[in-house]
């Protein structure tokens, strides 16, 4: 089959061993096959096969190298099947010659193919003879590149004679020819390709685009137009040219119709890339012609690429004028809506941040004269889209919705009526999005998504810039619609229900909330940043815009924003301001709520107007401000600005820097008429807020500082005080200013405080402590000798504020146990208070400021007093005098703190003692005013500490001798009944004080010359006692409740009252006596005293003292001992003590209980256990446990 009959002739020079084959196989024998014309092509295909084996082979290969015109002759027989053969071989055929030319790499085989297949093409009259030549040269273009060069360098007649061909009707030569420029078209093909084969293959192509009918011949005719238009002057042509109506865009449309998809697409790919370019001439006459109307409605296909492409395209033609004057917006929203709900459901992020790009453009321009929305329908679907964009995760996304909800926020948009209940959603879902969003990052990654970004009216933005404009326009929006009814919707209600507010009424008070809430909060984050200047200036603008909404919040805002820093933001970047007139505007706006807000009394300084278009320098260049050049409406400017900025805790300078501003700005030879009253009064803030930053380590010779002294000691404190702690911190820091002004300074301060807080509220104490380190401040004597001067304000509010913040102070100070400076001090000065207080004229304020002074005077007395002193004597002078007056009832809180003072003064030193009590005594009318409280009905505290006072006084008259008085100059009623009321009175203090007065008249027997007891007569033993036999039992059972009580005081006070009563009744009545020491009770009561005995040395000598009144009673002795259980209990509590430190100094005493406990009979028992009796009883109590 490999070798024909002459195979001998050929020897074995070309044959080859081929894989797969027992015999060589000769390749003379092959060629000669494909060459004769009597075999048939049954045959021959098994021989161009085998050729193509041969190919492959590196040997066979070499030969041909060596011998070319084998290799050429080899083309020629390989050429001519390709013209004479049936299409499916001579596709074989062209595969061996390609593969034929790969492995040969010989230039001269190509030009002799090429050369040979131009003689055939130039010899052929009819195009369709020449097709298997076209069919070969396309596959060599496209197989080997360089072929394309050579075939416009070297034979351009067959490139002008396959163009010719073109205008015959045969597709199949036309589509060949047209594949072969394809591949023809490639690279540099501009320098390579003759411009007369350009130019004419340009209008063969849209000539073709309009007549030609098979898929492939349009494919291939779209691929070389898309290689024709990458050249600008090919494109310039072919827009350009009109062959009897029939131009470049016809043809193109008419693909667009064209239900083939991909002829759609590359038809859509090409416009869009003759319009990138950006020629206005090319829009103009896209936008001219008809085709854009086809365009939209390709959008509603649901092939990405094809949306893309469209896309594109509008997305050029949207910028021009010339496509809203022919309402192609109108005709191409619904469209593109569609196309953009498509794509959010796709996800397809690219091409939806390219479709709310080009929604906005077109919201953005559409003139005012011409609705973009025909259908409230539409508007709800755009609006809906918006939201869901807004949704989307993806940054550009989330950008361009932002960008299209601020173009559509337009009255001329947003159909009547307009609806802001869905604008409002809409919001809600930005604000929301913007607070998960984490903006320090988030907004970066914003900007760099954005680079991409195609838009004009669109540059690169932060998203928070993007929202600030959105709240511009709604906000603008406010002011068209707001006296307009058909803009709203109001809910219906009926005649008798109250009125609603209407659709717009809420959307502006959802707008103004949510910007204060939520907006401006986030911005300043990014501002305070200060990567983003023109964040700044839109911020600027919605503040403008939202002051002139609602100015009354607005302020507010302002205030709280300049405390944040946006002040001396704006100050300190103005060289980087564009648009000079707004930020001038915004801080004229500023400075006129700031100074509203902060001396409303005072009128709006003109200079300010006039300074600020010159501010120029920055916070950092302070240095220029204390120069000559600068004028004095610019310097006070300056200084305003610095006052509200430091006021607000703003900082933007040190405290050396601040003095040298305003030591400058008064000058070494200061005159109060060189400075305005505002100018003044701010410079005196400055220079206390200087201070503080600079704990007062400042240099002598400072104009300011004798300013600001000069006018704080001569001027009220209207002129001149601001609310800060910068003027508390100058009274503590500086001494001078503490002496002259100090009062007038903390009482102002103190005022402030009161009209910003509630002074009983919880935590108030706690906050002030904190922020202003008060209880440091108080260790200086100074301050607090000034702070306490406060406690006299003639503002009510000011004297509480102050008497809660020393009452604080006091207590933390003695449960820390620390100095008692503090207390010696506050004691000191408080005393001189009260006095003066007592000795001024006006009393129209007295009992409260001796109120708030008494009760901190009180707590000073944590420190007993060590002796008597003249001041002390001078205030009971003062405070007895007070009691004598008959409208002590009218102020029993008062009363009840008088009455503790005696009560101290009494109980303070044996000396103050005797003449406290000497001068009560000698006072008729203190007595007749204690004997008033005691029969009038006043609180349990009053009269408790009424009771208290007797009793000291009736002791002290029986240590004096005053009962052998047989002329008393007065006598005292003293009600002791109703018992039972008194007695379990819900006050302490009337229990405690009452039980002491009962024991001191059960110990003078109810005998005393100035007091008498009324209700007397009904006990037959002593006609002077006022109480009868079941009256002293029931006093005998409450002393034994009292004996148990938590507070040791009223227990000591019982047992001591205890021992009065049972003393008074072994003198008076044995009967009742021995009935009292043997009721049932007491064995209950010893037990429970006993165990309830707290370890510590007061409440164990009580117990001792209970139990020794018991032993020192034979009755009570036999209590005891005949109850084994009382016994064990008392003996166990006994030996518990003897080695208790705490009861070291009662050692005695303890031995002293238990050789009372130790009856003879218990000896008797322990000998018989065989202990030895012991004169030890701790010997005898240890066996007994």
């Amino acid at each position: 089959m490999n070798r024909r009959g002459n195979h001998n002739i050929h020897g074995s020079t070309w044959s080859y061993s081929v894989p797969h084959h027992e015999e060589p196989v000769c390749f003379a024998c092959l060629v000669e096959c494909l060459e004769d014309d009597d075999v048939v092509m049954v045959k021959k295909r098994p021989a161009l096969a085998e050729t193509l084996h041969l190919i492959h082979l590196k040997n066979f290969i070499d030969d041909l190298q060596r011998n070319v015109e084998i290799a050429v002759h080899f083309s020629f027989v390989v050429l001519d099947l390709i013209e004479n053969t049936e299409s499916s071989f001579a596709s074989n055929a062209v595969e061996v010659l390609l593969k034929l030319l790969s492995k040969m790499d010989s230039g001269e085989l190509l030009e002799s193919i090429l050369d040979h297949i131009q003689e055939k093409m130039l010899h052929t009259e009819n195009p369709k003879d020449s097709l298997p030549l076209i069919v070969l040269l396309g596959r060599l273009v496209k197989v080997f590149s360089p072929v394309s060069g050579i075939l416009c360098h070297n034979y351009e007649p067959i490139l002008q004679r396959m163009i010719n061909g073109l205008s015959q009707p045969d597709e199949d030569v036309q589509s060949n020819t047209v594949f072969l420029f394809v591949y023809t078209f490639v690279g540099p093909w501009e320098t390579i390709v003759p411009l007369a084969v350009q130019q004419a293959l340009a209008q063969e192509v849209v000539c073709l685009l309009h007549t030609a009918k098979t898929p492939y011949l349009l494919r291939n005719l779209m691929a070389l137009l898309k290689n024709l238009i990458s050249s600008s002057d090919l494109t310039q042509m072919l827009m350009t040219l009109d062959l009897n109506n029939l131009t470049l865009l016809t043809s193109l449309k008419k693909l667009i119709i064209n239900k083939d998809s991909d002829l759609q697409r590359s038809a859509l790919y090409v416009l869009s890339c003759i319009l990138s370019s950006g020629i206005e001439e090319y829009r103009n006459t896209v936008l001219n012609s008809d085709i854009i109307e086809f365009m939209f409605e390709a959008l509603h296909s649901q092939i990405p690429d094809q949306q893309k492409f469209v896309l594109d395209c509008v997305e050029s033609l949207c910028h021009s004028d010339l496509f809203y004057m022919k309402c192609h917006a109108v005709y191409g929203l619904e469209s593109l809506l569609y196309a953009l709900e498509s794509l959010l459901g796709r996800r397809n992020s690219e091409l939806c941040s390219t479709a709310f790009s080009i929604l906005a453009t077109i919201l953005t321009r559409q003139p005012s004269s011409v609705p973009l929305f025909i259908n409230s329908a539409t508007l709800t679907s755009c609006l809906q889209l918006i939201g869901q964009g807004i949704q989307q995760q993806h940054p550009q996304v989330f950008l361009a919705s932002l960008w299209s909800l601020a173009a559509v926020i337009r009255k001329t948009h947003l159909l009547l009526p307009i609806p802001f209940e869905e604008l409002e959603k809409i919001l809600q879902i930005m604000l929301d999005k913007l607070s998960k969003a984490e903006l320090s990052s988030s907004s970066l990654i914003f900007r760099k998504k954005a680079s991409h970004n195609r838009m004009e009216e669109y540059p690169k933005q932060d998203p928070m810039e993007s929202a600030l404009r959105i709240y511009v326009a709604c906000i603008q929006l406010l002011e068209e619609c707001w006296d307009d009814p058909l803009t709203c919707t109001t809910t219906y209600v009926s005649q008798d229900s109250q009125p609603t507010e209407t659709s717009i009424q809420q959307f502006k008070e959802f707008i103004v909330n949510s910007c204060l809430d939520k907006m401006l909060p986030l911005v300043m984050k990014i501002v305070d940043r200060g990567d983003n200047y023109m964040l700044c200036q839109c911020l600027q603008k919605l503040l403008l815009e939202l002051y002139r909404t609602d100015s009354t919040k607005c302020s507010q805002v302002l205030v709280q924003m300049t405390s944040e820093g946006l002040l001396s933001t704006i100050i300190n970047r103005r060289e980087e301001v564009v648009e000079m007139d707004t930020e001038t505007q915004f801080l004229l706006q500023l400075c006129h709520v700031l100074h509203e807000e902060d001396t409303p009394e005072i009128p709006f300084p003109e200079w300010v107007h006039k300074a600020i278009p010159d501010l120029k320098y920055s916070l950092a260049d302070y240095h220029q401000l204390i120069t000559p050049h600068i004028s004095e409406d610019l310097r006070n400017l300056y200084i305003f600005l610095l006052y509200h900025m430091c006021k607000l805790d703003d900082i933007p300078l040190s405290g050396q820097e601040i003095l040298h501003i305003i030591n400058n700005s008064v000058g070494s030879q200061f005159s109060p008429v060189q400075l305005s009253p505002l100018t003044k009064r701010q410079i005196v803030f400055l220079w206390a807020f200087a201070v503080s930053l600079l704990q007062n380590n400042i240099q002598s010779n400072n104009p300011a500082g004798a300013l600001a002294l000069r006018t704080v000691a001569e001027e009220p404190p209207s002129d001149w005080y601001t609310h800060h702690s910068a003027f508390l911190y100058w009274v503590f820091l500086d001494t001078e200013v503490c002496h002259k002004a100090g009062p007038q300074i903390i009482d102002s301060w103190l005022a402030g405080i009161t009209s910003t807080c509630v002074i009983d509220s919880n935590g108030l104490m706690e906050n002030l402590e904190e922020n202003y380190h008060l209880f440091e401040m108080f260790a200086n004597a100074d301050f607090t000798e000034a702070f306490m001067m406060t406690l006299l304000s003639t503002l009510t509010e000011v004297a509480s504020l102050s008497s809660e913040i020393l009452r604080h102070c006091l207590e933390k100070v003695i449960e820390m146990d620390s100095s008692d400076d503090f207390v010696l001090c506050v004691r000191a000065k408080g005393r001189q208070l009260l006095q003066d207080v007592f000795l001024r004229e006006d009393k129209s304020l007295n009992e409260d400021h001796l109120y708030n002074t008494m009760s901190i005077f009180l707590m000073t007395f944590n420190i007993p007093l060590v002796k008597l002193e003249g001041r002390d004597l001078k205030l009971f002078y003062h405070v007895s005098k007070w009691l004598c007056e008959e409208e002590v009832d009218r102020y029993p809180e008062l009363t009840e703190m008088f009455l503790r003072l005696i009560i101290l003064y009494i109980e303070a030193s044996d000396s103050l003692s005797s003449s406290v009590s000497l001068m009560m005594i000698q006072n008729v009318r203190l007595l007749r005013s204690f004997e008033k409280l005691l029969h009038t009905h006043n609180p349990d505290n009053v009269a408790g500490l009424t009771y208290g006072i007797i009793s000291y006084l009736m002791e002290f008259s029986a240590q004096t001798g005053q009962e052998n008085n047989s002329n008393p100059c007065v006598t005292i009623s003293i009600p002791l009944h109703p018992l039972e009321k008194r007695l379990k009175a819900s006050s302490p203090i009337m229990q405690h004080c009452f039980l002491q007065v009962l024991a001191t008249s059960f110990q003078c027997k109810f005998m005393n010359p100035l007091f008498k007891f009324l209700n007397v007569g009904r006990f037959n033993p002593d006609l002077n006692c006022p109480f009868s036999s079941s009256d002293i039992t029931s006093i005998f059972c409450y002393l034994q409740q009292f004996l148990v009580h938590e507070c040791l005081k009223t227990k000591q006070t019982a047992l001591h009252c205890l021992q009065a009563v049972v003393n008074y009744l072994s003198y008076t009545d044995l009967k009742l006596y021995d009935d009292l020491l043997t009721h049932p009770w007491n064995t209950a009561v010893m037990e429970v005293m006993v165990q309830m005995t707290d370890d510590d040395a007061e409440s164990i000598a009580t117990t001792f003292n209970m139990l020794q009144f018991i032993f020192d009673s034979n009755t009570g002795h036999q209590i005891i001992t005949e109850s084994p259980e009382l016994m064990q209990i008392v003996s166990r509590f006994l030996n518990e003590q003897k080695d208790n430190t705490v009861a070291k100094p009662l050692q005695h005493q303890c031995s002293h209980l238990i050789q009372k406990i130790i009856p003879e009979q218990y000896k008797q028992q322990y000998r018989t256990l065989g202990v030895q009796s012991s004169s030890n009883p701790h010997d005898i109590i240890n066996v007994h446990k």
